[in-house]
């Protein structure tokens, strides 16, 4: 499926030291598209690592074809790591990965490696 995403506003934040981006996208025809891949377009039009690029939320009215959303882009990781709750981080993960977080937390046991920042 091809992403037709529309940066809405874009603003920089230096206290925070990171980039806040609105945005629209549009999937005429197709479901609300997967956050991974919506993180994956915008990190690759700021030209920025995706891996410091955090889908916020998304919005998508039912039977609507476009999603309204706001996404996050650090210049550090201590930063997102700070300001980002872990529910958030987890979210921005592919599944695998992020079961496994959850499989760990539950246990107790050491999951912050599997966090790729």
């Amino acid at each position: 499926m091809s992403l037709n995403i529309e940066i809405l506003e874009e603003k920089k934040n230096p206290l925070i030291e990171r980039t806040e981006i609105k945005f629209s996208v549009n999937h005429f025809g197709a479901g609300t598209p997967n956050r991974l891949e919506i993180k994956k377009k915008i990190a690759a039009m700021q030209g920025s690592d995706e891996k410091l690029t955090i889908i916020k939320h998304l919005d998508t009215h039912f039977g609507a074809s476009h999603t309204l959303g706001k996404a996050f882009i650090y210049d550090n990781k201590n930063e997102l790591e700070y300001f980002e709750p872990f529910h958030i981080q987890a979210r921005n993960l592919e599944k695998e990965k992020r079961t496994e977080i959850y499989k760990l937390k539950k246990r107790r046991e050491n999951y912050k490696h599997l966090f790729e920042y």
